[in-house]
């Protein structure tokens, strides 16, 4: 075998495994296509209804795979978290995921509500309510702490200066349609 002989050869057998991968994939690409899970935003709109939350009340729900909770703020929570602003690390939330229409000092769409992912930002820890009057003995206004390095939010998810998270809690994208919030779609 001539020299010519084995390099047409050995380009024979590189072109025939590179066919045979890009085979693998295309075939790979159509099963998970077909087998995987749909996500992303083809996932149907959630309705979450208001009407029937009294304040101070916390509800969690199961939305894209991640925990999200909705809370009705009460008089008192509005009067610990403007009592301990100046604490806070980033009380404007400049920094913060949230919908643009959200950037005020409730980070909220529906004014009395506050809706987010329920995960700290520093290890995404589940979060825990601690409400204005179990903080009271911790000299603080209570919100939210996480399970795992105790970080604390307040009812608006902006984290207390200090902490080991250094972001606000994540709010998703939402709308209100009159007295139900719509997530999606």
């Amino acid at each position: 075998m001539s020299a010519s002989d084995s390099r047409r050869l050995y380009l024979r057998v590189i072109l025939k495994l590179m066919g045979g991968g890009l085979l693998v994939f295309v075939l790979y690409a159509m099963a998970s296509g077909f087998f995987g899970d749909p996500g992303g935003d083809s996932v149907l709109p959630m309705h979450i209804d208001l009407a029937d939350m009294p304040p101070g009340s916390l509800h969690r729900v199961e939305w894209r795979g991640r925990e999200l909770m909705v809370l009705r703020r009460s008089p008192a929570m509005d009067a610990a978290d403007a009592a301990h602003e100046q604490r806070l690390y980033d009380p404007a939330s400049r920094w913060s995921v949230q919908p643009r229409d959200a950037r005020n000092p409730g980070r909220t769409l529906a004014p009395g509500y506050f809706i987010a992912y329920a995960q700290g930002t520093d290890l995404s820890c589940p979060l825990d309510l601690v409400t204005p009057e179990e903080a009271a003995a911790e000299g603080w206004g209570g919100g939210f702490v996480d399970r795992c390095r105790g970080s604390r939010y307040d009812f608006a998810g902006r984290v207390h200066d200090g902490q080991p998270a250094r972001r606000n809690l994540e709010v998703p994208a939402y709308r209100v349609d009159g007295s139900r919030i719509v997530l999606g779609g």
